[in-house]
């Protein structure tokens, strides 16, 4: 239904409406890059100022999800920026005091292993790797959000699996 509009003729409810169903998805893509929960949200309201306030640049209404991904990265890549002398790790995460399911434990490790291991990871190649595998974009996609050569994003995203997987022949060793 909202597809077929073209921008020019959304109403400001039918534009709000949009964005209100994306909300879900752009805190994901937000928590992806700043790894907190506040500075996720706070990305999110950051992105729904940013697209309220350019909605009119939005030409056509079947790009609206890419042009409001390309605004959550670059406003998360923002707040990274401003943040980055205040680096935060893991090591605050402390004791998960009684926790009885094991299989818990387990998947907060995992997690937590994947995160260390994704953390290694350049900016770059870690953008390409949550947008082909967690947002499930293909290659044409991401190299049309990020305007990059879909050769540049192949070969970005081999090498950062292949980066992923020294890293785990490791162990998930430093170095």
């Amino acid at each position: 239904m909202l597809r077929k509009k073209i921008a020019g003729t959304w109403t400001d409810e039918m534009f709000l409406t949009a964005l209100y169903a994306e909300e879900q998805y752009i805190y994901r893509i937000s928590y992806v890059y700043l790894k907190q929960e506040q500075e996720a949200l706070e990305n999110v309201q950051e992105v729904a100022f940013r697209a309220w306030k350019y909605r009119k640049s939005l030409k056509e209404v079947t790009y609206f999800k890419t042009w409001l991904t390309r605004i959550t990265i670059n406003s998360a890549l923002c707040l990274l920026k401003k943040h980055q002398q205040l680096t935060l790790t893991y090591e605050d995460t402390g004791a998960v005091d009684d926790i009885e399911s094991s299989s818990f434990e387990n998947l907060v490790v995992d997690q937590l292993y994947l995160a260390d291991l994704l953390e290694r990871l350049e900016v770059k190649e870690r953008s390409l790797l949550l947008l082909r595998y967690q947002a499930d974009y293909s290659f044409q996609e991401i190299a049309d959000l990020l305007d990059i050569p879909v050769s540049t994003v192949k070969s970005t995203l081999y090498r950062a699996i292949q980066k992923l997987q020294r890293q785990q022949m490791k162990g998930g060793e430093s170095g």
